[in-house]
């Protein structure tokens, strides 16, 4: 038995399939957009790397202090500004990457900066600290920002760690009983203080104990 359309075959698209379509082709954008953000995100913190080793180089101190205290002002006021932008736009860290580019601007903007000043608190602690005591609007952006950046899950691991090691030297979260910074003038004095009472036990396990705790790379090594 043979059967004989009548006539063409036709059909409606509703407006549910339309929505459907959509949502999906907004996440297929949005997917693409934070695989090149996030690879170039990665190359943006190879050369802010290189920048904090410029500025690790820098002889004069005094020069050295108002570099990062100018560094520090431009990196806030971004952050900020950025984080209107983002709060305006209803963007939840962690959610789905915005397609907008003004939003996707801010984004960067935070993760960029906040990973930048990480690496100059961790290179040049007691510098920075004092800039930030004397700054307590400073402080209280810069944690903000780095728990932001957590949130977001956008940044790649090394920066993760990075970021982990900064809010351990801000006391954000509990430090870790092997963490030390060995930029820290007073980091010698800091390793070599042993609590009251197991100075004996220390010493007998001196030889045979490694540290495998979190901490930075020794000042003579590359950054």
């Amino acid at each position: 038995m043979v059967y004989q359309a009548k006539g063409p075959l036709c059909y409606t698209v509703s407006s549910e399939d339309t929505q459907q379509n959509e949502e999906v082709n907004s996440t297929l954008e949005a997917d693409r957009a934070q695989m090149i953000f996030q690879r170039l995100y990665k190359r943006r913190r190879a050369e802010q790397l290189e920048a904090v080793k410029s500025l690790l180089k820098m002889a004069d101190y005094e020069k050295q202090y108002k570099m990062v205290i100018m560094i520090a002002d431009k990196v806030f006021n971004v952050i900020e500004s950025s984080r209107v932008t983002l709060e305006s736009s209803g963007y939840i860290p962690g959610a789905q990457f915005p397609i907008d580019e003004k939003v996707r601007d801010a984004l960067s903007n935070i993760l960029e900066n906040t990973a930048l000043l990480g690496d100059i608190l961790l290179r040049l602690p007691d510098l920075t600290h004092e800039i930030l005591n004397y700054n307590y609007e400073w402080t209280v952006m810069f944690r903000w920002s780095i728990g932001f950046c957590n949130e977001t899950m956008l940044m790649d691991s090394k920066t993760v760690k990075m970021i982990n090691l900064v809010a351990q030297e801000l006391k954000i979260t509990d430090r870790d009983p092997e963490y030390i910074n060995p930029y820290k003038k007073d980091a010698k004095k800091e390793k070599d203080v042993t609590p009251p009472g197991e100075q004996k036990v220390n010493k007998k396990k001196k030889r045979k104990e490694v540290r495998k705790g979190p901490s930075l790379s020794s000042p003579r090594t590359d950054l």
